[in-house]
């Protein structure tokens, strides 16, 4: 698969994702979702440029800090939990 076609495929997944996040009242929630948000903004912004590669490279670390923090129980996915690892075991 070619960068654009995964950068494409990782855009509408992360999107998703962050559409049906629900950040929980726990301590350190907000300040990932920060952070999260923080990088989803970045991946944004290069993706309107046509950096594709940084875009794939900022859209993979949001993942991981999404996955992360649901894993942790701060973040619930609602309908994007099929694209999480949380019930994998670690």
């Amino acid at each position: 698969m070619e960068l654009k076609s995964q950068v494409i495929k990782e855009f509408e997944r992360t999107s998703f994702a962050m559409s049906e996040l629900k950040v929980l009242s726990k301590p350190g929630a907000s300040d990932l979702f920060t952070l999260v948000k923080s990088y989803f903004d970045d991946a944004l912004h290069f993706y309107g440029k046509g950096a594709l590669l940084e875009a794939f490279e900022l859209f993979a670390y949001v993942w991981g800090l999404l996955d992360a923090g649901a894993r942790l129980g701060l973040f619930e996915p609602g309908k994007a939990k099929m694209h999480y690892k949380i019930d994998q075991s670690v």
